[in-house]
Parts: structure tokens; C-alpha cells; sequence
């Protein structure tokens, strides 16, 4: 079963790249931070064209990774992602980034977050596309989600 991941974006300077973990270590799932270019960083080589073999009943590990080479932090949400095609869209789990939470790629640095792909054993389908749409928003927005309506949503990621 082949996966791609895409990305779509809307007022963002940024590019997202999925890459595999570095080393061995077991990183815990939904673990978001950021590293200084140079520094020892938690992911390794960009996966090849955004695409994840997969059989049914397994999973998969990987980190979202965004590199600012800007002067400027960049702040960025993700809307839910999109399932293509639909008829194969069920029997599969994403534990991604779509979490109605925003986001922070500080100046000079490779932001990332842990996430997985899990397919049920009875997964049918040979070919998945699986879109999110990056979008971009100011600091001043970020702030007011996380201290307005952002309470109002109940914090389980499941």
C-alpha cells in the first residue's frame, strides 16, 4: 500500500518535508519542538517523494519537519487533512498535525512533530493521498486562539 503526503499552503513562506527519524531513539508520538540549524536533531533523510509503503495492520513513525531561514518566526495552523480517494479512506488513522492547535518555526531553526500512520488489518486499497492545507497566521491571531476559544475545546488527542 503506498501513501503520499501533500501539502497545500495559504499565506506561508514555509515548506513542510516528512522525514524518518535519526538513531535509534523512540520518540513519543505528537512530540513537537525545534532545533537550531547544525544542532543534533531528532529526524533524519527527507522521505523519498512524501510517499510511505505500508501494509494493512501496521504502522508508521515519521516526523513533519519545516526549515525557517528567515529572520522572523512563522506561525501556521493545519486544517484537517483529506483522504484521496475516498473509498480508501477507511481503515487508516493519521495522528498528525490537524489538532485545532497553532504552531511556532522560530528564526534559524528546523521545527518538527512526531507523527504516525496506522492502517487496520482490514485496510483495502492499493493507493492513498492524504492533503493537508498549511496556512499561515499571524502571532497576534495564535495568541488570541490560545487564550480565547482554544479553552473551549477539549485537549484529548486521540
Amino acid at each position: 500500500m503506498e501513501i503520499e503526503i501533500a501539502w497545500q499552503y495559504t499565506q506561508i513562506p514555509l515548506k513542510m518535508e516528512i522525514r524518518e527519524p535519526s538513531g535509534s531513539q523512540s520518540l513519543a508520538l505528537w512530540t513537537t519542538g525545534s532545533v537550531a540549524f547544525g544542532k543534533p536533531a531528532p529526524f533524519s533523510t527527507p522521505i523519498q517523494d512524501s510517499k510511505i509503503l505500508l501494509k494493512p495492520g501496521a504502522k508508521k513513525q515519521f516526523l513533519l519537519v519545516m526549515k525557517n531561514e528567515t529572520k522572523e518566526p512563522v506561525y501556521f495552523f493545519a486544517a484537517p487533512h483529506q483522504a484521496h480517494p475516498v473509498e480508501h479512506s477507511f481503515g487508516f488513522k493519521f495522528k498528525c498535525l490537524c489538532v485545532n492547535h497553532a504552531f511556532t518555526v522560530p528564526p534559524g531553526e528546523f521545527w518538527y512533530r512526531v507523527v504516525e500512520i496506522r492502517l487496520s488489518p482490514e485496510f483495502l486499497g492499493d493507493k492513498l493521498s492524504l492533503t493537508h492545507n498549511v496556512i499561515g497566521i499571524t502571532k497576534e491571531r495564535m495568541l488570541d486562539f490560545e487564550k480565547g476559544s482554544a479553552k473551549s475545546f477539549t485537549t484529548e488527542m486521540d
